[in-house]
Parts: structure tokens; C-alpha cells; sequence
């Protein structure tokens, strides 16, 4: 029915912060107070087509012991086509809903099963490393990813200054190629998109403190890593002279072969 598939988690929250997981990474989340409305697109975290699993992991505000009574999450995810606008959307998964009513608890974790279709297969994570064993056990590798984070980190820190598109696209490679197939771009879209990639990006920014990190772990083998700020996605946080917080989302993994990260999503 769709020539280029193109699927989208609609998400309603009310009083609560959340966390969107497709495939157990990372795709979305919501930390500021109040409501929220989003229909967000999650080709890039669907490999192949099959059995996809979402989890919705809600959590309550800084100063709230459980999260709200008032609290709600509402999701669907449904399927459109990427282009051609006059075919119906249409629904994959009915109405998640999720009511904290009833509930007391300062965390709420939850997710299911939906079938997705899509004409490409990206590698991804599928086959790299699987970190499971070493998340809580040898110290040694977790202080290594750290320490080859801080680095990437401080890479990331230049090249944002200098506006390195170079270096930029060759650390981004795989991670810009899987993306944009996965949202349909031509060769020629992929060639426009790279020589402007960091075009808009403000160059007068500084990091934060590398405490303000912890090491986490994402995939069904944890074959995900990345560093993440409280409050923030996972990525590299910069902070600019007003205040103002700009968010690089970086995952990584390691490649079987390979002896260094490299940018998945």
C-alpha cells in the first residue's frame, strides 16, 4: 500500500517525564513539566522489517516523591507514506494508554510488540559488540568506553567550533547513511545534506562539566553505549554564553572487528 513506509509514534504525556524506546534505544524523551504532543518518526530505530518492540519508561519530576496522580501517557504508533500524502494514514498499534491514577510509584516501566514492513535493511547494532557481561562487572571496560567518550567528546567540542564538516561526515558516516535511507533520501539529497550539515550550528559553545555524565547502556545485548546528562538525551551537551542548551545525540557501538567506537544514532 505504501511505496516508501514511514512510521511515526504518536505520543500524548501529562505530568510526568518519559522515555520512548524502539528496539530498546533511546528514541525519545520528554523532561519539562506540563503536557506534551508529538507524532514522532521512528524509521531509524526499525532495522528490517518484522517484529518491533517499543517501551515507554516514565519517571516523576526532581520534586515529586511518585509521579502525579494526574499523570498520563497516551501512544500509537501508526503508518503513513513518506511522500505521497494522499494515502491514509494508518494505525499499527491502537491506543497505548497508560494512567497513573491508581498507581504510586516513582517510576513506571511498560512497552508491547508491533509489526512494521520497510523496504531496506540496515546493519545497525545487529551484529556488534554485546556489552551485557561487562555493565555490571569488569570496571576496566566500562572506564574505557568512558575515557574514549570524554575524547569523542572533546572531538565533537571542535569540531562544532571550527565547523569541521569534514571530520564531521567521516565520524558520521554510518550513522547519516542508515538515517537518511531510512528516511527515503536520494543519493543526490545525501550529497546536499552533508556539504550543509553543520551550517546552523552555533559555533560559540562550551561543554559542561564530565560529571555531570553517566554511562548507558541500550539494545537487547547492550550493544548500544552512550553518555548521557541528567535531564538531557543521550549525547554531548554544550552550553553557549546565554545559557542555552544544545544537545549533539551521539550512541555508539563497536563493530565486530573494530578496537573503537563509532556513531550509530
Amino acid at each position: 500500500m505504501y511505496t516508501n513506509p514511514f512510521y511515526l509514534a504518536e505520543l500524548q504525556v501529562r505530568n510526568c517525564q518519559v522515555e520512548l524506546l524502539i528496539n530498546d534505544v533511546t528514541c525519545f524523551d520528554h523532561y519539562k513539566e506540563g503536557g506534551m504532543a508529538v507524532d514522532w518518526p521512528i524509521n531509524a530505530y526499525i532495522l528490517s522489517s518484522g517484529k518491533q518492540f517499543f517501551t515507554i519508561k516514565a519517571n516523576c519530576f526532581e520534586n515529586e516523591t511518585n509521579i502525579s496522580k494526574k499523570a498520563s501517557i497516551d501512544l500509537k504508533i501508526t503508518l503513513r507514506d513518506a511522500f505521497d500524502f494522499s494515502k491514509p494514514k494508518q494505525i499499527v498499534k491502537q491506543h497505548f494508554h497508560i494512567s497513573f491514577e491508581d498507581k504510586e510509584t516513582p517510576m513506571y516501566v511498560s512497552g508491547d510488540f508491533f509489526e512494521a514492513e520497510v523496504p531496506y535493511k540496515l546493519e545497525g547494532w545487529k551484529n556488534s559488540f554485546d556489552f551485557s557481561d561487562y555493565i555490571h562487572g569488569e570496571n576496566s571496560v566500562k572506564e574505557g568506553l568512558i575515557n574514549e567518550l570524554k575524547n569523542t567528546y572533546e572531538t565533537f567540542h571542535q569540531i562544532i567550533k571550527n565547523r569541521d564538516t569534514q571530520t564531521y561526515n567521516s565520524l558520521n558516516n554510518q550513522r547519516f547513511q542508515e538515517i537518511t535511507t531510512s528516511f527515503y533520501l536520494t543519493e543526490e539529497e545525501k550529497k546536499d545534506r552533508q556539504k550543509t550539515i553543520l551550517n546552523s550550528s552555533r559555533q560559540d559553545v562550551e561543554k559542561i562539566d564530565f560529571s555531570e555524565y553517566s554511562l548507558n547502556f541500550y539494545g537487547d545485548k547492550s550493544q548500544v553505549v552512550g553518555l548521557k546528562a541528567y535531564n538531557q538525551p543521550p549525547g554531548f551537551v554544550f552550553e553557549n554564553d546565554e545559557g542555552m542548551i544544545i544537545t549533539e545525540l551521539a550512541l555508539f557501538h563497536l563493530k565486530k572487528g573494530d578496537n573503537k567506537l563509532s556513531l550509530i544514532r
